[in-house]
């Protein structure tokens, strides 16, 4: 498994416009598929309290699953937008808290980390346009790199405890 995450994760860096379309239909078809399921749920609690509100978040669902599949550009830049917010609230809460830890040992870890997330959301911000088609790709090619590492890992350091 840990090699084949490797390769998806190469493939994914090394075609990641690829890679950011095909997350984003994933995604706008999950969210389809959930939407349809929360609504035919909810017709079948019709006399609960949460009838109404089950409704309209699977309604909710099923609109933005449909829109991100019937329009992906709009989508990918949706969620190009989602993701360098959250790099940048992840970043400011890290680094909030890597001051709120100094001097206890590895704050400057935190700080670090805090201090990339945050350059990172503005960077992806100030070239949107130009980031769009590819940074949800390479980030989830290094994602699958690193998850591929790990595997690996743990398989080697497994086989050694047990042989």
């Amino acid at each position: 498994m840990g090699v084949i995450f490797l390769i998806l994760g190469v493939l994914a860096i090394v075609f990641p416009g690829v890679a950011t379309l095909s997350l984003e239909l994933v995604i706008g078809a999950l969210l389809f598929v959930a939407g349809i399921a929360q609504i035919v749920h909810a017709f079948f609690i019709r006399q609960w309290a949460g009838f109404g509100m089950n409704l309209v978040l699977g309604l909710l669902a099923l609109i933005a699953g449909g829109l991100m599949l019937f329009y992906p550009i709009a989508g990918v830049l949706t969620l190009t937008t989602v993701v360098a917010v959250f790099f940048l609230i992840t970043g400011a809460i890290k680094t909030g808290f890597a001051f709120q830890a100094r001097p206890s040992a590895g704050w400057g870890w935190i700080l670090t980390s805090g201090i990339l997330s945050l350059v990172l959301g503005l960077l992806i911000l100030a070239q949107i346009g130009a980031a769009m088609p590819w940074i949800l790709g390479l980030l989830l090619g290094v994602d699958f790199i690193f998850s591929g590492f790990w595997i690996l890992m743990l398989a080697s350091k497994s086989k050694q405890l047990t042989g």
